[in-house]
């Protein structure tokens, strides 16, 4: 199965609970980072989205999302590329990124008698 990533056309439509890679054009080659990463180093692409992965089953995160600054400058054998706008609906985020509301029952340790 191939993996599936998110593009993002602006990082402030990133999602709670999710990590971005941000994949620029360097002097000679292709560079990424995670913003907001401990490390923040830009590094080979590859690597980059291999440490959002691990970053994502860590810390149990819903996805990974790609902002490009050129569509072009995705590889296909990275992963699929799916449009973040496709899966939005009325505005809103799918509700596979959404966050679910609190249950309160959840906040009640007393099972609901009826």
């Amino acid at each position: 199965m191939r993996d599936r990533y998110y593009r993002l056309q602006d990082a402030a439509d990133l999602p709670p609970q999710a990590v971005m890679v941000r994949i620029r054009q360097g002097d000679s080659a292709l560079l990424a980072s995670i913003p907001g990463d401990a490390e923040e180093v830009e590094s080979a692409p590859d690597l980059a989205l291999f440490r959002a992965a691990l970053l994502r089953l860590q810390q149990n995160l819903a996805a990974v999302f790609i902002l490009l600054d050129d569509p072009a400058h995705w590889h296909a054998d990275w992963g699929d590329l799916v449009d973040y706008r496709v899966t939005r609906k009325n505005g809103k985020p799918a509700l596979r990124f959404a966050q679910l509301p609190a249950s309160p029952q959840r906040n009640n340790p007393e099972p609901v008698r009826r």
